[in-house]
């Protein structure tokens, strides 16, 4: 557990006596949803090429023939100085990190030191929201006593990537350089990089232009970490030497229309401005106000600034991966996380980039069609690990093979994001499909019983994942027959409104009864004595465990037990049948859902960070406010205090995010819908006073506000409430 990260209502704040620091490296990204950097310091000569770097969403590279990782680029980021002919060291001060919420603005203030001279250092970036091609700074240095300084300033070239294995009890220590460079350009003031991604043939191109006040152009430089301009000044206590840079970074697969090559005239402030005038209208729509308890209030903002900051809104060739911009774990694919986890707040607060979220699985329904008909089935089966072009990438042949509930998750998602938006549109031309090809996947997955005339799904295993590979998960299969339901409802619909889809995609009547068929076949275990929801077939034959024996705190207990022997212990990774109940609250009646917490909660070792916030939700949604609480408590500062102790080794967990913001509206606030129209039955904790927020639903907006006892909804104006 961590405590030094400061919490203020628009921002976090931390001091530190080391200046490469894993943890605030994660907690201080900052990015504008297509590219974002960890919040290391540029200055810093001891950051490895590893650490440093810069990520843009979908830039992906090949480790070997089919099988790509997230890259970490080459990065503007990058400064070396030297000072009357002595190349610096850090200082001993404290290293002052802060984060404004409000615009994305990041500083860092140290000192630097050479010989008996000290210099004050503050760096301030921020990726534009206004046009999202920036990566915006301004480095100011400031001597204790007239100094010379002289500044190399570029792009660092030898960032380069370090694969983490797909096991999670393995370490890579062997670095990979996914880029190329092809080509450097110089001039006075700018300095152009044109690279190239290993095997997936990606061009980037970044165009880094200087402002130096109080500074002179002297020559370019190239080295084995680096390439840009040299300037030099003399600085004094009085006059400071002020560096400005702006980068534009452009590819050859950009589709944000945000994407702007800047002008010829351009300064820190006035980008700053743009900015600040697109954070203040996402702002707008995505804030949580919490009255009575401040440092959940700051969590809030927090979590929702790091969501908005890691998602490219307008690019539905991207999706968002498990670590978003934050770091390369698990090779940086989108599984389920986004979907089920993150895909709700964007849906409620930016429905054009939950609808972008949606079409990155609809642009890719050729790929699920292919890894269906790789794993001898019909149809379309998503993938378990998806790179930018949808191919699977898992290398665990069993969790590829066995994790079959994304598909059904993927479908669940399309429904959810329909119902919210009422887009006729893109059910009809987009989401239809992927139900009825994914219809036809589980039709050739599932075994028939011909004694009983019922239908078994083997070799399978639901978001639990300590389960063993076993038969009939009731997430699973819940999930399936929606989706079911759902192929033929489509196909009833593009029967009726659309001939020629229908007849397009060869859909007959008589294989829609078929899914209906299927639907009505597939079991859904019960414990044959109390009539309680199992979890699937096989785990009340798993060993019992006291949880305790080798469960100690928050962090993950894989790291002590082993994964084969915690398959077989009667215990649960995270939640399942809760999960469940959460996204289909009205399939369960209450003492359901009470017989359900009372004998899978206490078995919960909650390994994965998916776990507090989704328990969090179900018992807000539960009137569980005791438990509700404590959980919702784990999750909001999941990664500001390091609560499993794997933020600054894996990055910022997003499913984590995306669900304890679930937890706060859907949960604590109550918020539903019901007969086409949002309701509010609220729970707020006893200590807080009240609650705000806003939220979109079919083409208009919404304010909530809470307080104990009351609560309100009414209409606001809005004129981006229109999916486009």
């Amino acid at each position: 557990m961590r405590d030094d990260v400061k919490l203020h209502k628009w921002g976090i704040s931390a001091e530190s006596r080391v200046s490469s620091d894993d943890f605030l490296e994660s907690i201080f990204f900052t990015g504008n949803g297509r590219m974002g950097a960890r919040g290391y310091l540029a200055l810093d000569p001891s950051v490895s090429p590893v650490k440093s770097g810069l990520f843009l969403a979908g830039i992906f590279g090949e480790l070997k023939p089919g099988m790509t990782d997230f890259v970490n680029l080459p990065t503007p980021l990058y400064w070396r100085i030297q000072a009357d002919d002595c190349r610096v060291k850090m200082g001993c001060d404290p290293i002052e990190r802060s984060l404004n919420l409000h615009n994305g603005v990041l500083s860092l203030k140290y000192t630097i030191c050479c010989e008996n001279k000290r210099i004050q250092v503050r760096e301030e970036r921020f990726f534009s929201l206004a046009n999202t091609g920036l990566l915006v700074q301004r480095v100011t240095l400031t001597p204790n006593e007239s100094t010379d300084l002289e500044t190399f300033c570029g792009v660092q070239t030898s960032c380069c990537n370090l694969p983490v294995p797909d096991d999670q009890m393995k370490e890579s220590h062997q670095t990979a350089q996914l880029t190329e460079v092809c080509e450097k350009h110089f001039t006075e003031k700018k300095v152009t990089v044109k690279l190239v991604t290993k095997g997936t043939r990606i061009a980037i191109n970044e165009e880094v232009t200087f402002h130096v006040s109080n500074g002179e152009y002297r020559h370019a430089f190239e080295d084995d970490q680096g390439t840009g301009l040299v300037f030099s000044g003399k600085a004094s206590p009085e006059m400071p030497l002020v560096m400005e840079s702006c980068a534009f970074i452009s590819t050859s697969r950009d589709r944000d229309p945000r994407i702007q090559r800047p002008g010829s005239v351009w300064n820190f402030n006035a980008l700053l401005k743009e900015n600040e005038a697109a954070w203040e209208r996402r702002w707008e729509f995505s804030n949580v106000e919490i009255e009575g308890d401040a440092k959940t209030d700051a969590a809030m903002r927090y979590a929702a600034f790091e969501l908005i900051a890691n998602d490219s809104a307008k690019d539905s060739s991207v999706s968002i991966g498990a670590r978003g911009l934050t770091h390369t774990r698990y090779k940086g694919c989108y599984f389920w996380d986004t979907d089920l986890f993150m895909m709700p707040f964007y849906l409620y607060t930016a429905p054009e980039a939950a609808k972008n979220l949606m079409r990155y699985r609809t642009d890719t329904l050729a790929q699920a069609k292919q890894h269906a008909r790789k794993m001898n089935g019909l149809g379309a089966r998503y993938p378990w690990m998806a790179a930018y072009d949808g191919s699977e990438q898992c290398e665990s042949w069993d969790i590829g093979a066995s994790e079959l509930h994304i598909t059904a998750d993927i479908v669940h998602a399309l429904n959810h994001y329909v119902q919210a938006t009422d887009d006729e549109a893109f059910y009809a031309c987009e989401a239809a499909q992927v139900y009825i090809e994914t219809a036809r996947f589980w039709k050739s997955r599932y075994t028939p019983e011909p004694e009983t005339g019922k239908v078994n799904l083997l070799f399978c295993k639901g978001p639990d994942e300590y389960c063993g590979i076993t038969s009939n998960n009731l997430y699973t299969n819940m999930l399936v027959k929606e989706n079911l339901k759902l192929a033929r409802q489509a196909a009833d619909y593009l029967y009726q409104h659309d001939r020629a889809a229908y007849q397009h995609l060869g859909i007959t009547q008589k294989e829609a009864e078929g899914w209906d068929a299927l639907n009505r076949s597939i079991k859904l275990p019960r414990d044959p004595v109390t009539g309680h929801w199992r979890q699937d077939d096989t785990f009340h034959l798993l060993e019992p465990v006291q949880l305790s024996d080798f469960k100690q705190g928050d962090a993950a207990s894989y790291r002590r037990v082993c994964f084969d022997r915690l398959q077989r212990y009667r215990v649960i990774k995270q939640a399942d049948v809760l999960l469940l109940m959460t996204r289909l609250p009205n399939q369960f009646t209450a003492e359901e859902k009470k017989n359900a917490w009372q004998d899978f909660e206490p078995l919960c070792l909650h390994d994965s960070t998916l776990s507090f916030a989704t328990h969090a939700l179900f018992a807000s949604q539960n009137g569980l406010m005791d438990q509700a609480q404590s959980y919702f408590k784990k999750a909001a500062f999941l990664d500001l205090c390091d609560v499993m102790e794997n933020t600054g080794k894996e990055g910022l967990h997003f499913a984590s995010l995306g669900e304890t913001w679930q937890a706060l509206v859907l949960g604590f606030g109550g918020l539903s819908f019901q007969n086409g129209a949002p309701v509010l039955a609220p729970h707020l904790p006893a200590s807080w006073k009240s609650m705000r927020f806003r939220f979109f639903y079919r083409g208009k907006q919404y304010e909530a506000e809470i307080e104990q006892g009351r609560s309100s909804l009414r209409e606001v104006q809005c004129n981006d409430c229109k999916v486009s």
